[in-house]
């Protein structure tokens, strides 16, 4: 019987897990007809179980050494990114022969899909793999609720930034306290001054209520790595955030992996670019930041990139471009059709 598996990203030591690797993975089980087991993202070439079949998406990788994968494993590349700091290690010789065995490779994003065209193997932008995750995710229940997932905040340190920081902690203490909770372990005065500055900053655009009454998620924490002890109990949490995206009025955050999600699930959403990131994690967004209503957060203060004419808040929510569909659409055909031209 054929085997199919999901990549797993977990790694060994390490205290914090970002649960949007395992968003990824729930968007390839979507088109497997069950998962046989785990295959570490770290261990492809050694890995020497019975050959199975993988859907290649996600981010590559740490230990270029483990580059490429064993014959047992069947691949089907879409939603691909080979990261700026593992670009030298995956496209030696070997690496360019394996990816040309297997092309055409579809790519997460076009900085990934112009290296590999610039070493003649065909490859393409495919976008995400979790694009596609309205494809079984998809909720018309909707509930009144907005998720505010890992929110930028701007860093500026001057004093004319620090004295409105304490004016509206003044002002609108009874909101900050609430939303410092909901943002922080330690109620302190730097974290109230942190939940100061979001608050003034944001309700320029949000409303106030919306705002004080989110939920707050944390998408990359030390609880997903210590206290889900499984990669199937990781996943598991993983749907059930997608499923609270799924029936979510509005979210606003900071994750790719919670944005792309939203708009495959048709849930309005912002996405917060921050510009003050280095090329490896610039690298990710080519092709991907262009799909959607956009936070740009600099030091000093967050600016929208798209026009509100009145104040976002549950009842009245952004409209999401429509941009990604096509891509969603280009996924699921092909996953699909990986599965049944294997016997499925």
């Amino acid at each position: 019987m054929q085997k199919y598996r999901l990549l797993s990203v977990h790694r060994k030591g390490v205290e914090i897990t970002n649960i949007g690797d395992y968003i990824q993975a729930l968007a390839a089980r979507q088109y497997l007809p069950r998962v046989d087991g785990y295959v570490d993202r770290e261990r492809l070439k050694t890995y020497s179980e019975e050959p199975c079949m993988m859907i290649m998406n996600g981010w590559y990788m740490h230990d270029t050494t483990q580059w490429p994968p064993t014959d047992l494993i069947t691949p089907l590349f879409v939603a691909f990114h080979m990261n700026v700091s593992a670009r030298e290690g995956m496209l030696s010789k070997e690496g360019i022969d394996y990816l040309k065995g297997h092309q055409p490779i579809g790519c997460r994003d076009i900085n990934t899909a112009d290296v590999l065209k610039a070493k003649g193997i065909n490859a393409y932008f495919s976008g995400c793999l979790t694009l596609t995750l309205g494809y079984k995710y998809h909720s018309a229940e909707k509930e009144d609720k907005c998720y505010i997932v890992d929110p930028k905040i701007p860093k500026s340190k001057d004093l004319l930034s620090l004295m409105k920081d304490v004016f509206y902690l003044i002002l609108k203490r009874k909101d900050v306290n609430t939303v410092t909770s909901k943002l922080f372990s330690d109620a302190n005065i730097k974290n109230k001054r942190l939940a100061s500055r979001f608050l003034r900053t944001y309700s320029k655009h949000i409303e106030l209520k919306t705002l004080v009454e989110a939920e707050y998620i944390q998408q990359q924490n030390k609880f997903y790595a210590t206290q889900l002890k499984t990669e199937e109990e990781r996943l598991q949490e993983a749907e059930r955030l997608v499923k609270k995206y799924a029936k979510a009025r509005l979210v606003i955050t900071s994750r790719i992996h919670c944005a792309l999600p939203c708009l495959g699930l048709e849930t309005p959403v912002v996405f917060v670019y921050n510009e003050d990131i280095d090329e490896v994690s610039k690298c990710r967004f080519g092709g991907l930041k262009e799909l959607f209503n956009t936070f740009v957060c600099s030091p000093k203060r967050v600016k929208p990139s798209f026009t509100i004419s009145k104040k976002l808040s549950v009842s009245n929510p952004c409209v999401n471009k429509e941009d990604w569909r096509s891509l969603s659409e280009g996924l699921i055909k092909k996953c699909l059709e990986f599965t049944k031209e294997n016997g499925n």
